[in-house]
């Protein structure tokens, strides 16, 4: 904690977690119905605090039916899938993309999209946020908007005019209209970056690969409150936050795509994280459309065009995607887009592949060469340098993107104190590459259950790090209490105890 700073999460926890408001405050256990209710709006999926910078953040909402998601004990959609040409039935193996498949979903009896198992349906209603400098009396507000079916009855409100380096407290309410004397409430926070002339301490984790049947916590998953202890000021989410692909319910159409949304981030572990952190999204291909999707891919009913528009849909992410964030005098971050920039399935037959394409590198050059901060960390949704596996072929690591690899590695290597943080593979790792030295920091899958991919006592002469078969994330910590600043860099397990740490000084 910054020495003289109030505490944000001290002021939260006097405020106190998730309330509902009705004629005055009411604990959470006050506002919970069953599944059916529509008298009422509620907010079962929380809120998202995106893309925080010095001055402007995104807060997104989203009004539903229930209080809180269907129970575990509710039966799941049961889904199958033809093949439109020949009519036969398509078994259902994960990471399939069903390109000619046709879709049928039903429902066991007494059960509906709204009551499956961890649903929680969307309703019609306003919204509105209220935000004030954390310890200030006087709050600013949204005007109440309504939220629509075809935004999944979410809401994004963009804040501007913020003030650096400050704690905000926010306020989302939800109500069924202009007569309705009931709303609920989620009371949350963020952190604006420091402006770029201040030297400031930061701290901040990085996650990757949640796949719902792999959570290991019956609120979701133990890294979130693992995260919260550590107090980051931000937090990145580098992809695949859910697996349309994977489990007896594939996404092969819009509703379900929008139910794994549901069903995840309902979740009261990511509910309570995702309130009082600052967050960024970046996209993969689970959370895209399928593993390893290209633009043009289909499945089912549902399309990579469908999935950008409702990854932006679900979490806020600014356009274009890929983007630079300074965070103070020491630290500026860059966030990399690998899914809809990459070039086609028929493109790769005759040209080089492309994963970032010649826009994105231009403008990589051009932010890396007019950044005067001291510590650079690119984070990227797929390894820079690996290495990964020889039957991979989806990534700047594997050999058919060498040729973009190789300008990318280059470019970094010219950089002084950049350090590169990775998603999408399933175990930790810190590597040097032989040839540029560039270094890679991979945070690994959210849970042990899904930590997998590579062989540990096979280790290659570029790990500096490696460690299979168990989960966990990334913190880091510029520290600016010495002679000189810091960034220190920590892989840490799913419980939050540190497995591997490496301090870098400014050089």
């Amino acid at each position: 904690m910054r020495s003289g700073a109030t505490s944000l999460f001290q002021w939260r926890a006097q405020r106190g977690l998730l309330v509902c408001v009705m004629l005055g405050v009411l604990p959470l256990t006050s506002c919970v119905t069953s599944p059916g209710t529509t008298s009422r709006a509620y907010q079962a999926t929380g809120i998202k605090i995106s893309d925080p910078t010095s001055s402007t953040v995104s807060i997104w909402t989203r009004v539903t039916r229930d209080a809180v998601r269907a129970g575990d004990a509710r039966p799941l959609p049961v889904l199958r899938v033809f093949d439109k040409t020949t009519g036969s039935e398509l078994a259902i193996k994960d990471n399939a993309l069903f390109t000619n498949g046709k879709p049928v979903v039903s429902f066991a009896k007494g059960s509906d999209r709204g009551s499956i198992r961890g649903a929680a349906v969307g309703a019609a209603g306003q919204t509105r946020v209220r935000y004030r400098m954390a310890g200030s009396e006087a709050w600013s507000e949204t005007e109440w908007l309504p939220v629509s079916p075809e935004r999944d009855f979410t809401k994004i409100f963009g804040l501007s005019d913020l003030q650096p380096g400050t704690h905000y407290a926010v306020e989302v309410q939800a109500r069924k209209n202009s007569a309705d004397t009931f709303a609920s409430v989620i009371h949350g926070g963020f952190r604006t970056a420091p402006a770029p002339a201040v030297s400031a301490d930061v701290r901040f984790c990085v996650m990757t690969c949640q796949q719902y049947e792999d959570r290991d916590s019956p609120d979701g998953f133990k890294i979130y409150p693992s995260m919260i202890k550590l107090q980051p000021d931000f937090f990145v989410n580098t992809g695949d936050a859910v697996y349309y692909d994977h489990g007896p319910v594939h996404a092969l159409t819009l509703d379900l795509a929008r139910y794994h949304w549901a069903r995840m981030f309902s979740l009261p572990a990511l509910r309570e994280f995702y309130r009082q952190v600052g967050s960024y999204f970046m996209r993969d291909d689970h959370d895209t459309l399928a593993d390893d999707c290209h633009p043009g891919d289909r499945t089912g009913d549902f399309t990579f065009g469908d999935g950008l528009a409702l990854f932006r849909e679900q979490t806020a992410q600014s356009l274009p995607p890929y983007r630079t964030i300074r965070w103070g005098k020491h630290l500026e971050i860059w966030l990399l887009e690998g899914r809809e920039t990459r070039s086609s399935r028929e493109a790769d037959r005759t040209n080089s592949p492309i994963l970032l394409g010649a826009e994105q590198v231009a403008w990589l050059e051009s932010t890396l060469a007019g950044s005067d901060a001291t510590f650079r960390v690119v984070l990227t949704p797929t390894p820079i340098v690996g290495p990964d596996r020889e039957t991979k072929n989806d990534n700047l690591s594997n050999a058919g993107y060498s040729a973009e690899s190789l300008k990318i590695r280059n470019l970094f290597a010219g950089q002084k104190n950049l350090t590169v943080i990775t998603g999408d593979r399933h175990w930790q790792y810190v590597s040097r590459d032989k040839l540029n030295a560039v270094e890679e920091w991979s945070v690994g899958a959210a849970s042990d259950a899904h930590a997998a991919g590579w062989d540990e006592d096979k280790p290659r002469p570029e790990h500096l790090f490696l460690r299979i078969r168990h989960g966990g994330f990334l913190s880091g910590a510029v520290q600016t209490n010495g002679a000189h600043p810091t960034l220190l860099l920590q892989l840490n397990d799913v419980a939050g105890a540190v497995v591997f740490e490496k301090a870098a000084a400014h050089q």
